[in-house]
């Protein structure tokens, strides 16, 4: 305080009794001369958005684990990670044993439903002749239907090992499968290598629909206090906006941050998954309609609070306010303010100073 200016140092001693009272009193002329400048918060761009860090994700609803269905060797992956599938492609191709016993267990079952139902057409004949009774007719009715339901069961099988169905041949049983995409989707993992050795459900693939993608945003809670489910939430370089699907009831104990979730119905071609960006939050109601982006030099901090000083008659009054969003080319605050109002944009350190009464008793 000793190189402040002796105008300055005499204006701060003679407004301090003043400022404790609650409003700093200055002349036109004195805050001209202190380089304090005013500016209207109707001239100020009102609302506007909050900037906040987010990143992108796949809902656990859209991602499927694709796993071996039994002990068998990669023998040829198919596709990497990052690859877009379609449904039906190929994604890789497993042998071993037990596949060959699945091909010949269904072998099996598909020859004793053949059988089963010649039988049954015999006796059908026999018990039309009247050589059979009805009891024999109706074990061998039985019998087909238990072989149908067996055949049924090791086809089902075969299906989920992603095995061929073998003819009654021997030569037909490869002992190999086939795995494929059951929708159209991007590999976000790729666990296994060709030669690799996989027991029964090893996981495989994750495989996920990107469209579409939900967007988890890290604010405090002053910060989420104007928020509301259905706010608009834009991406650069996207076209569409997204919306807020979720304000977590609770603080997240590692960070203290409070978890809100967003959707983006069209993300193609704009962010990718795990990404790290900045969402520009909107929300669609404001507190009271109190809140208006100012310059950051308009704002001071004292005791754990932000603080503009409003022009007032005689001189400038300190008002709390709350900083929703602050950035390098404007803050968001909150405050109980009236629209006409003018708060000092410039000198706003003069005036904390004058305000606290800095510089008492250091006259020398």
């Amino acid at each position: 305080m000793r190189n402040l200016p002796i105008y300055l140092l005499t204006l701060m001693l003679s407004a301090t009794v003043l400022a404790e009272e609650g409003v700093i009193r200055l002349t036109p002329d004195q805050a001209v001369r202190s380089g304090v400048v005013s500016a209207a918060l109707s001239d100020l761009k009102g609302g506007g958005g909050i900037r906040l860090p987010a990143q992108v994700v796949v809902p656990p609803a859209q991602i499927e684990v694709i796993a071996s269905p039994l002990s068998a060797m990669v023998s040829t992956m198919k596709v990497a990670y990052g690859e877009t599938v379609r449904k039906g492609q190929s994604l890789v191709r497993l042998q071993g044993a037990q596949l060959l016993e699945l091909q010949r267990e269904f072998a099996q079952a598909q020859a004793q439903a053949g059988l089963a139902v010649e039988n049954l057409r015999r006796d059908e004949s026999l018990f039309a002749d009247g050589i059979i009774a009805q009891g024999r007719l109706a074990a061998t009715r039985a019998a087909e239907r238990q072989a149908a339901m067996q055949l049924a069961e090791k086809r089902q099988a075969l299906r989920m090992a992603g095995a061929a169905e073998p003819g009654t041949g021997a030569a037909s049983m490869s002992g190999s499968a086939e795995i494929r995409a059951p929708f159209d989707g991007v590999i976000l993992d790729a666990a296994a290598q060709p030669g690799q050795r996989v027991d029964a459900a090893t996981p495989l693939f994750k495989l996920g629909r990107l469209t579409p993608l939900w967007l988890e945003i890290q604010a405090t809670s002053a910060q989420a206090a104007g928020l509301s489910v259905g706010d608009a939430v834009s991406v650069p370089g996207c076209a569409d906006t997204g919306r807020v699907a979720l304000i977590a009831p609770h603080m997240q104990a590692a960070s203290q941050s409070l978890l809100i979730r967003a959707e983006l119905s069209r993300p193609e071609g704009c962010v990718k998954p795990f990404q790290y960006i900045q969402a520009v939050l909107m929300p669609s109601r404001q507190p009271g309609d109190r809140s208006w982006r100012i310059p950051v030099g308009a704002l001071t901090r004292h005791q754990g609070k932000a603080w503009v000083f409003v022009e007032t008659a005689g001189g400038y009054r300190p008002v709390d306010v709350k900083v929703m969003d602050e950035a390098p080319e404007g803050a968001l605050v909150a405050a109980e303010l009236d629209g006409s109002a003018r708060l000092a944009v410039k000198g706003v350190a003069t005036l904390k100073a004058i305000w606290l009464g800095l510089g008492a008793g250091e006259s020398k």
